[in-house]
C-alpha cells in the first residue's frame, strides 16, 4: 500500500515509528459545542429582602432575563423607589415595579423591540393597566436603568 506523504514530515527519519496500530483520539469539544453554562441566579436587595431574578418573576428565567436581572439587579429598588413611575406603581409596590422595570430593560437590549411589544408582554400579568400605565415604567428604565441597552449593547 503506498504511504500518502503529508508536506514532507514523512521524510524525517523515525516520523511513523512506533505510529502502527494506533487511533486518533476523538476531537475535543470546541467552545462553540459544548453545553452553554448558566448564569448564576445572583440575590439583590428588593423590598428590603434579597430577591433573586427566579424569586422576583415566579419562576426560572431565561438567559436573558437573568444577565440582564444580573446587570441592574443592584440599582433596581433604588430605581423603583426614586424615578417616577406613576399612581400605577404606587398601586402595585415595588417587587411588580420591579418586575416590570427588568422587562423593559430586556426588551430594550433587543433590537427591533418597542413600546407596543412591552404592553404585550405586561399585559397577561397587568390586565389593568393600559399604555398610560405602562409608558413610565418603559420610558424611565430605558432612561435610568438600563441606558446603555437603548443602543444595542
Amino acid at each position: 500500500m503506498p504511504r500518502r506523504q503529508l508536506s514532507g514530515i514523512d521524510d524525517l527519519p523515525g516520523a511513523r515509528a512506533g505510529l502502527e496500530g494506533r487511533t486518533t483520539p476523538p476531537p475535543r469539544n470546541t467552545p462553540s459545542e459544548s453545553a452553554p453554562r448558566p448564569v448564576k441566579d445572583r440575590a439583590f436587595v428588593i423590598g428590603r429582602h434579597p430577591t433573586t431574578c427566579s424569586q422576583l418573576v415566579g419562576q426560572a428565567c431565561g438567559f436573558d432575563l437573568q444577565t440582564v436581572y444580573n446587570d441592574v439587579g443592584d440599582r433596581l429598588e433604588g430605581f423603583v423607589h426614586t424615578a417616577d413611575l406613576g399612581p400605577y406603581a404606587d398601586r402595585m409596590g415595588v417587587a411588580a415595579s420591579a418586575k416590570l422595570s427588568l422587562q423593559a430593560c430586556v426588551l430594550a437590549r433587543t433590537s427591533g423591540k418597542t413600546f407596543l411589544e412591552f404592553v404585550d408582554v405586561s399585559q397577561p400579568a397587568h390586565p389593568d393597566a393600559g399604555s398610560p400605565e405602562l409608558f413610565p415604567f418603559w420610558n424611565r428604565a430605558r432612561e435610568e436603568l438600563c441606558p446603555l441597552y437603548r443602543h444595542g449593547w
